[in-house]
């Protein structure tokens, strides 16, 4: 090792010194170990942006730390120099990062022992004015950061709003072309029927919950306006139907499908490969109490729906299991254990089951292919995904993969809906 200067001597006997003993050191040794200027210096450059002395500001942390700016926080915490390193680049801050931890010279490393050591000394007065300060600035730090990706979200959304929303329009398109007179699922009334408080009123609470989740579930899109107008449930209520089986619901939907059930049919441009059931746990459930409001994920604007949000699952029927002929086992081995039913976030019938069965119905606009490839799909988004999957943004109708963990059961909705249909673009 090369030998050491007069001066590097004096600065290794001030380390060894205050590793040693670390309350010795004056603040002007403090701030020369920390690599700060001068006391005198320091405080002509607290004054000019904060107009307070580094003692003053120490002094407010512990007052009133809740008066603190961003500025005097992050003096307190960090020291006068705390944005140092924000007009260097990122090779640059490697490689001085490198030089003073990672390959550190024997100078060096005495240094940052004794920075560690006067750290584990400081007064608990300093410790507290670090800790309120962090937090101080940590606070103002995120808000700042929300207001940001808001602004950057709002910007996302008006480029968006120039080109509408594709799967909205693309469904429009076909809905017109097949002459449809409006568009939506069956639903089937199993549960709470009668006079008293859990019987129709529970059940007008339902409704009146269920109209205006789809009114908000369709018109966040930019394109909303487009399909809302045409929107429409097929309610079925019958006396009959409580406790009904899927057996029987199934009966009864493809009589309605085949014009065979009196007044009960099916309009134009109701799905027919899927119905929906709320049964007693659906219509009572206490999720139907609460507003829903979609929350949005990434610049895309995409819904996105977490595990502790308050929306209500309801269940989707498919109408032909057990009596259309399956899809080939070795082809379609994936809807091996199907039972003919999904567990579906009411939000995502709207968007993502809907564009499934909708295209599914229509063949996908391909001559020839099999429609039961719509179950294929809602079955695969409601299992266990493979480590990687197709997925599908109805904000902009792209398909990608991509890599997912295994999610909680019923986690439709909480994750990025999919068509098979939908074209990389």
């Amino acid at each position: 090792m090369a030998a050491l200067r007069p001066a590097e001597k004096h600065d290794e006997a001030l380390y060894l010194r205050v590793i040693a003993s670390p309350q010795s050191a004056t603040r002007a040794e403090r701030n020369f170990i920390r690599q700060l200027p001068s006391p005198e210096e320091e405080d002509q450059m607290c004054v000019a942006k904060t107009g307070f002395t580094h003692a003053e500001l120490e002094a407010k942390a512990l007052a009133t730390p809740d008066d603190l700016t961003f500025v005097e926080a992050k003096i307190v915490d960090s020291g006068i120099l705390y944005d140092a390193f924000d007009g260097i680049g990122f090779d640059e801050r490697q490689k001085r990062y490198t030089l003073r931890y990672m390959q550190p010279s024997p100078l060096q490393a005495l240094q940052n022992k004794a920075t560690d050591a006067m750290y584990e000394a400081r007064s608990e007065d300093e410790k507290k004015a670090a800790y309120s300060a962090f937090k101080i600035w940590s606070a103002l730090e995120k808000i700042e950061s929300n207001k940001q990706r808001e602004i950057w979200r709002q910007h996302a959304a008006a480029r968006r709003l120039e080109t509408g929303t594709h799967w909205m329009k693309t469904t429009a398109k076909g809905l017109e072309e097949d002459g449809a007179e409006c568009w939506g699922f069956v639903v089937f009334r199993t549960g709470c029927y009668g006079t008293s408080e859990d019987g129709d009123a529970a059940w007008q609470r339902f409704r009146d919950y269920f109209d205006k989740l789809a009114k908000a579930s369709v018109l966040h899109w930019n394109s909303g306006p487009l399909l809302w107008p045409k929107f429409r449930a097929v309610f079925v209520e019958d006396q009959a139907l409580d406790g009904a089986s899927n057996k029987q619901l199934r009966e009864r939907f493809r009589e309605m499908r085949n014009g065979r059930n009196g007044g009960d049919y099916l309009p134009n441009g109701i799905r027919t490969s899927c119905f929906l059931v709320a049964d007693r746990a659906v219509i009572k459930s206490e999720a139907a109490q609460a507003p829903y409001v979609p929350r949005y994920v990434g610049s895309v604007g995409q819904v996105h729906i977490r595990p502790e949000d308050p929306v209500v699952y309801i269940r989707a029927i498919d109408p032909d299991y057990g009596v259309e002929e399956k899809p080939d086992v070795e082809e379609h081995a994936e809807m091996a254990g199907f039972q003919g039913e999904a567990t579906v976030a009411l939000p995502r019938v709207f968007d993502w089951l809907h564009w499934v069965c909708f295209n599914a119905e229509r063949g996908d606009g391909i001559p020839g292919v099999d429609q039961r490839r719509g179950w294929l799909t809602i079955y695969e988004q409601t299992q266990v995904p493979e480590a990687w999957e197709r997925n599908w943004d109805p904000s902009g109708g792209l398909a990608y993969a991509q890599i997912r963990m295994p999610p909680p059961p019923n986690f439709l909705g909480r994750l990025r809906p999919h068509a098979p249909s939908v074209g990389s673009s």
